[in-house]
């Protein structure tokens, strides 16, 4: 049984009290203290009742509220700045925020125990089948990222579409293929150890795609990917491991961070070897430029009027990624006198994933250049942020005013956590894909992404490959294998026995 983790009543207690204190005590008006606070209390009571870090919803749900909600107030108290600097339109965003998570706790008090007879994953069965698995994952996750690299780099828009759309199928092996190689080496080392060279290969080629873009949710998701599957396998984290993490978590918000910020600004669609040499020079240089490096990502992107940073101190400016409150305002703000999109969001998502051969003038980004444009965040800015950042909370109010946000968070929000919970066991390797993608997807992006990607196409593309990926491995011949016996005074999942 996986450990749950979930909030003593204390504890909440003890956090909202820090927090409404801390913000009266910088300046923050009561009414943004007040429903701050009753937002936290309501979030924290939805991660109970999720089971907390014990459940696939649980684990989404805790980075979700993170991101949007807990660590930007927590975070004002402690740099002693006004929860409501920085918001266009404080009182109202955050009065849409606590009617989100007071919605959502209620939608998930009702429908947190329904399961659907939805299908199940084709998870391996045997050892001989997972070490095939990982060398048919492994193979396909590298056709996919070069196809990707092809999509994006070559002129003709069919050609594209055509390798854009298998890139991004293939693409789901190969988190895949590290979750196959962490499980395998806890397996064969009776729990002690979970890297090895089979799960080298993997992160090094997720990191070196990561490198190229300049992406730091590139650089992060191996890892993420690493302790995940660790996590759900019981594997005892020892003192070393936690020192190496928090010595990666420094890193990269004091020099991955800021270097990826400030790389990537300025490219256009340049060649595979342009953006890689670009890189490379780039991170020669950066010694020597450092301090201008941390000056253009900092103080510059405060500076900027068209900034959605929460926080107003240069060095808060990689915290601003967990505090999307900020971007949402924007948004918040722009339909605050009562303009509201409707459906127009929910329609461009869809009609986006519809194929290209039977709609050629489908809109390739769905809805984010739409949103872009409507709150501001697309204005020729090329600051820190250079790509719309909002969440269904602000979605859902400007779709459809008060009465959105009430909908999607009592309806919405629950369905997708029904649906992974109905389908996958998080313990299981193609398991815990869903729930990386999911705890990757469920946070930012509009309504339309959340419920067509995260829990339609994610779901189906998982599916659909496991079985695939099944029925290529059991084509191949093998003898002397036995299927998987359990252990379970190792860990839950047990090491493999075979005989």
């Amino acid at each position: 049984m996986t450990r749950t983790w979930t909030l003593p009543p204390l504890a909440v207690f003890a956090v909202v009290v820090f927090v409404f204190a801390g913000e009266l005590l910088s300046g923050t008006n009561l009414y943004f203290a007040s429903m701050a606070s009753l937002a936290i209390v309501c979030a924290c009571v939805t991660y109970n009742i999720l089971r907390g870090l014990g459940t696939i919803s649980g684990i989404a749900f805790a980075r979700f509220a993170l991101s949007t909600l807990v660590i930007a107030q927590v975070g004002k108290v402690l740099v002693l700045e006004r929860a409501d600097q920085n918001l266009d339109a404080p009182n109202i965003v955050i009065s849409v925020y606590a009617l989100y998570f007071f919605s959502a706790m209620l939608g998930t008090m009702a429908f947190s125990r329904i399961r659907l007879p939805l299908p199940k994953p084709a998870e391996p069965e045997t050892p001989t089948q997972s070490r095939y698995l990982y060398f048919v994952s492994l193979i396909g996750g590298l056709v996919g990222t070069a196809l990707g690299f092809q999509a994006l780099f070559r002129g003709e828009a069919g050609v594209s579409s055509l390798a854009h759309g298998i890139s991004l199928i293939l693409g789901y092996l190969l988190p895949f293929s590290l979750v196959l190689a962490v499980d395998h080496r806890l397996r064969t080392t009776d729990g002690r150890h979970f890297f090895g060279w089979m799960a080298f290969w993997p992160t090094m080629v997720m990191e070196v795609e990561g490198f190229l873009w300049g992406s730091r949710q590139g650089f992060v998701e191996p890892f993420a990917i690493i302790f995940l599957t660790c996590y759900l396998r019981n594997f005892r984290f020892r003192r070393r491991h936690l020192a190496m993490a928090m010595g990666l978590a420094a890193g990269f918000f004091l020099f991955v961070s800021p270097f990826y910020l400030y790389a990537r600004n300025g490219r256009e669609n340049p060649t595979l070897g342009e953006l890689a040499s670009t890189m490379i020079r780039t991170l020669e240089q950066a010694p020597s430029e450092w301090s201008m490096i941390k000056y253009q990502v900092g103080s510059e992107a405060v500076e900027n009027v068209h900034a959605v940073n929460y926080f107003s101190s240069p060095g808060a400016v990689t915290l601003n990624r967990f505090a999307l409150i900020g971007p949402d305002s924007t948004l918040i703000s722009a339909c605050a006198t009562g303009f509201h999109y409707a459906f127009t969001s929910l329609k461009l998502d869809l009609l986006s994933q519809i194929p290209r051969v039977l709609y050629h003038n489908k809109p390739e980004a769905g809805s984010a250049q739409f949103l872009g444009q409507l709150d501001g965040q697309e204005e020729g800015f090329e600051g820190a942020t250079t790509f719309t950042t909002i969440t269904t909370i602000a979605d859902s109010y400007g779709s459809f005013g008060w009465l959105g946000v009430i909908v999607f968070a009592f309806f919405g929000l629950p369905a997708v956590f029904v649906v992974y919970e109905s389908m996958f066991d998080m313990r299981k390797p193609w398991g815990t894909v869903a729930t990386v993608y999911l705890l990757l997807g469920l946070t930012e992006g509009s309504m339309g992404q959340i419920l067509v990607n995260s829990m339609i196409k994610d779901s189906l593309y998982v599916l659909v490959l496991s079985w695939v990926a099944a029925w290529i491995v059991r084509m191949i011949p093998a003898t002397g294998d036995r299927y998987v016996t359990v252990r379970r005074d190792l860990v839950d999942s047990g090491p493999l026995e075979v005989g």
